[in-house]
């Protein structure tokens, strides 16, 4: 015959059980992670050049990219504007040039480099962000 063991007691001898594994372990101490060990960096915003009207009025117009996501460029009053076309259609971030056909959004760490044909026609850009590169085209 078999002795039967009443399941509170196996119960019971189950948590002693652990109990006295877990006193004789040492402590975990949570690792920290990435975002706990190191504040994120401020964004520093690289020396930008004057760029010629003419110039920055190429780069004017609609872009889209993949999934339909459509952007605006504009200019005004000189200087050259992004603005998302969709649900915050009012938020504009300012691009400021370090060369001829690279840009950055000022104050959001994001490089633009425009794809620019040998005749002078903009394709289009990518832009560098700190979830990878987003290419748009240049719609007609």
């Amino acid at each position: 015959m078999r002795p039967i063991v009443h399941p509170g007691i196996f119960l019971g001898a189950v948590i002693l059980f652990c109990t006295a594994w877990l006193s004789v372990r040492p402590p975990v101490v949570p690792a920290r992670t990435i975002a706990q060990a190191t504040p994120r960096p401020a964004i520093v915003d690289p020396a930008s050049i004057e760029i010629d009207r003419a110039v920055l009025e190429r780069y004017a117009g609609k872009y889209e990219g993949r999934g339909g996501f459509t952007v605006d460029l504009a200019l005004k009053d000189g200087k050259l504007f992004l603005q998302g076309d969709g649900s915050m259609p009012t938020i504009q971030f300012e691009l400021a040039a370090t060369s001829e056909t690279e840009f950055f959004l000022k104050g959001m760490g994001v490089d633009i480099e425009f794809d620019v044909a040998r005749d002078g026609t903009v394709r289009g850009f990518a832009a560098d962000t700190e979830y990878g590169v987003i290419e748009v085209t240049r719609l007609p």
